[in-house]
This record gives structure tokens, sequence and C-alpha cells, in this order.
């Protein structure tokens, strides 16, 4: 293979013992020497490849530490796209739409309003779907996955009545007659997902795909899909043995499904060059933007404090059968009266964690300084969305009190607290999964009109860079092979005209050292 020498750049490298570069060297898809111009270019030979990086910026690709995968290509390729959608009259719109446009499917699929959003801002029930008259169960999914609307045909497929019982975690929503709202959230949901037909192989196949597709043109290269079903774990590793995935996938799978009974056994492991298992997942709570994340303190105007999806005693079991077995654990866990429960369990396993794994906080919406201080002590990554405050901003400032909004998302004092940050978008709970609107979102602490949250929480172009690669690399115990331009990893790296905050930027995704876009 001709090797490549990249010269004349603007080498951020990430990697703290040679920060900056001007150059590198590329042989059989590793980075063999990083350095300056002169110093490469010396050890050129006419059969190498020169290529002038024309004083453009590099940087390591991107890796979103939490975004799923294969459900961003679902609203590209088999499930309608309702975010953004500013009307309840909107949404019925676009369901009966696509209904008439998809007369083959069994099911009608679709995800994404926000009520808060919405002209009227009033949550949707089963009378807002059963007006539309289909003969055919309709399955709406709210933005953040947590919440689901059916219809009444969806509710006697399920066989669903107000005698059925919610399992733990999880609420069957009323209307004011006492009859049901056709609204599940939580571990309830799992009561209609048992029945909506799954997937194929080949559905779920070209859901990846097309995801990767698009990730390939936002200098996404690695990427942590954090809530992988057994279906889908066997199509990752199908399309990894065929040579089919470009980027490097850390697939997650769940211990514990909405709805179910008894827990999934532990995984086996897997390690390739594009596929790796080394980690499980849990849910200790539900979503902020839609009130179902457990506070100790109520939501505003409510006496609503959210749902814990887990008790402890069970969590504690299931996490150290997990641990025993070498794998990372990472919990999702949003609300501080989630994150207290989660950080007591990682402190009662940490002395049994003889490998010195360093589980991880999905999101960590409202962490406490306590709790800060308790995962730095323990090693806890925290894997954040600061693009949430961008999209989902209108809802925490419906939803939340003073003290809570000005502590959200915290990455600076994440960061302050020497506490591991990793960042990601968890789309498609956003519609927006551009890294580098992620690493905007992390320095302005903006949301979508302007209003600033969190004024204190900003972090600068460097530490959200460096959070977006090592820092997710670390996170996903990826680090000895990328995150870094460091002689050794794989050449996986971006050109770009400009850094993020600066003005436009045009951007080349490279997968070791051969052009993607």
């Amino acid at each position: 293979m001709t090797r490549k020498i990249f010269y004349n750049g603007k080498v951020l490298t990430q990697d703290s013992e040679l920060p900056e570069a001007t150059a590198f060297i590329v042989e059989d898809g590793i980075f063999t020497q990083v350095g300056n111009d002169e110093a490469m270019l010396a050890l050129s030979s006419d059969a190498d490849e020169l290529i002038n990086l024309n004083n453009q910026f590099v940087i390591p690709g991107f890796n979103d530490a939490h975004i799923h995968i294969w459900k961003v290509g679902n609203l590209i390729t088999h499930m309608l796209d309702l975010r953004g959608v500013k009307s309840i009259a909107e949404m019925q719109h676009k369901i009966l739409a696509y209904a008439n446009q998809n007369p083959n499917l069994s099911w009608i699929q679709a995800r994404g309003f926000n009520e808060v959003d919405f002209d009227v801002p009033k949550m949707p029930n089963k009378l807002d779907l059963d007006i539309l008259n289909l003969d055919r169960p309709i399955c709406v999914t709210r933005t953040c996955a947590h919440q689901i609307i059916v219809n009444t045909k969806a509710l006697e497929i399920a066989e669903i009545n107000v005698d059925t019982i919610s399992p733990n975690g999880g609420e069957i929503k009323y209307l004011e007659d006492d009859t049901l709202a056709g609204h599940f959230t939580e571990t309830a949901i799992g009561l209609i997902l048992r029945v909506i037909p799954k997937y194929t192989h080949a559905e779920l196949r070209e859901m990846v795909l097309a995801a990767q597709k698009q990730f390939l043109t936002m200098g996404i290269t690695a990427a942590t899909d954090p809530a992988v079903d057994r279906d889908l774990l066997e199509v990752y590793k199908q399309m990894d043995k065929a040579g089919e995935l470009k980027i490097r996938i850390n697939a997650i799978p769940i211990r514990v499904p909405d709805g179910a009974l008894k827990a999934y056994p532990n995984p086996d492991k897997y390690a390739s060059q594009h596929l790796i298992v080394n980690t499980v997942k849990f849910f200790a709570d539900g979503g902020l933007s839609g009130k179902t994340a457990a506070l100790f303190h109520p939501y505003k105007n409510t006496n609503n404090h959210g749902v814990l999806r887990l008790d402890e005693d069970t969590f504690l079991a299931l996490a150290q059968s997990s641990q025993a077995a070498g794998f990372r654990i990472a919990t999702h866990a949003i609300g501080d009266a989630a994150i207290e429960m989660v950080l007591n369990v990682y402190d009662k396993i940490a002395a049994e964690n003889v490998n010195l794994i360093n589980h991880r906080i999905e999101h960590l919406g409202l962490p406490s300084m306590e709790h800060l201080a308790k995962m730095q002590r323990l090693n806890i990554s925290a894997v954040m969305q600061p693009v949430f405050i961008s999209e989902l901003g209108n809802n925490f400032i419906n939803y939340l009190n003073a003290d809570y909004l000005s502590n959200l998302y915290p990455v600076r004092s994440v960061i302050d607290s020497g506490v591991l940050l990793a960042l990601s978008t968890d789309a498609p709970v956003v519609k927006q999964y551009n890294p580098i609107a992620c690493v905007m979102a992390a320095m302005s602490r903006k949301t979508n009109s302007g209003i600033l949250i969190g004024e204190n929480q900003h972090i600068t172009l460097n530490e959200a860079l460096y959070a977006y690669t090592m820092g997710s690399a670390i996170a996903g115990g990826q680090d000895n092979w990328i995150g870094s331009i460091t002689k050794g990893k794989f050449a996986d790296f971006l050109t770009l005209t400009a850094l993020p905050g600066t003005e436009p930027i045009e951007l080349e995704t490279y997968i070791e050292g051969h052009l993607m876009n």
C-alpha cells in the first residue's frame, strides 16, 4: 500500500504530548509519524504520495459517544419524521399523508413531536389519532422516545384496557373521563412495542447504512449506539464480517428492555477494527424534556417528580454481574434523584472493580457538586449532550425551577471537577446531530431562540473538541486506537476549512487515510 505523507496543515492532535503539528504519515491505515513538515518530508521517497493540506485545520474524527445509529437511519428509511411539527393539526396531516403513501404498512409509525413547540402546547392523545379514521394501528413516539401515543386500534391489538396494570417504572395515562388516553411512558411503552412487528435484519441493515452515509458527511468516524437489542447486535456483527461498517461502532446491548419481566443475560464480548461490544446499558429514569426524568424537587408548578425506572436493589445485582463479567456499565440517568441512585450502586460495586473499569453515566442532566465529586473519585465518565440546550431549551425553561435551570447539563462543572467529559447528540432525540452544532452548543449555551441557559457552564473550543474525540474514545475504552492523531492509532481524521465558531466550514472525512466524502 502506498505510504501517504500529509503536510502543510494546522493539526490539532488532541494528544497532550504533542498538541499541535503540521504533518503526519499514514501507512496501512495507521499514523506512523506525526511532526512538522520538514521532519516528515525528509522521510519521503519517490514511492510516497504527498498530500498538501493547504493550511487547513486537521482534527481527529468526531466520535459521537451516544447516538442511536439505527434510529437515525430509521427516520431516513422506514419511519415518518415529525421533528419540527408546530401543531397537532400539522402532525395529523403528515400522518394521514404518510399512511396514504404507504398503504402496505401494517402499522403507521412516526416519531419526533415536541408538544412544547406546538402553537397550543398540549400533549396529544388517542382521540387526536382516532379522528384520522385509519383502519390501521398508529404509534407516534415523542421526540425523547420515552413516551408514545397510540390510537384505539393499537390498544385493541395490544389488548390493553382500563384494567391493565402498568409495569414498574412506567405509566399508562388516562383521560379526564377515566378512559385510556393511548399515552404510555417509560417501561409501559413495552406493552405496545411487544405487538408491533419487528424490523427484519435486512431493514435494520438498510437503516445502519443510511445513517453511516450521513455520518461520514459530518465527520463522524466513530459512534456509540447506546441501546442495542439482540437482533440489531446480530446485524452489526454480520455487517462487520461483510466489511460494510466504515465507521467504528461501539454497540451497547441493553440488559432490561422496556416492559420486560426479567433482564437479558450479559452479551458475548466482541472486538474488531470496526465493532466492539464491551459495555452494557441500563435506564435509571426518563427524559427531562417530557418531565419523566427523576428529580428530588418537582417540575415547575406540579407535584411530579418524574419516574425511577429501576429500583436500587435490582440494579445493584445486575450491575455486579455485568462488572464481574468485565463489562463497562453505561446508565441513563438525567435527574438528580436518578444520578444519586446510580452513583450509590457504582460506589457499592467499586471495591469489586478489580479491572478498574471506567463506568459511565449517560446524559447527566442535573448532577450536584457532591455527585461530581463522587464521579471523580470513582472514575465515572460523563457522556453528555449540550445540543439539548439548543433544541429542547424551551422545554427546560417551562419545566424547571431556576436552580435546576442554572445547573443544567453542567459541562463546565464536569470538567472542573476532574470528571471525564464525552460529547454526543443522542439523535434522533434532536434533529441536529452535526457534531459542529454540538460543539457550538457547548460553547454558547443558547437555545435556538437565543436564550442563554447556565451562563457559567460554557466550555472552550479546545475542551469541546477534546471531549468529542479523545473524551469519547476514553469513555468507550477505545483510546488506544482512536481519539487522537498519534503514532500507532488508526488514521481517522478530518480536514476543516475553519474551526467551529469562526465562519462556515467545509470538511472532508478520512478513515484510515482514505477520503470518504
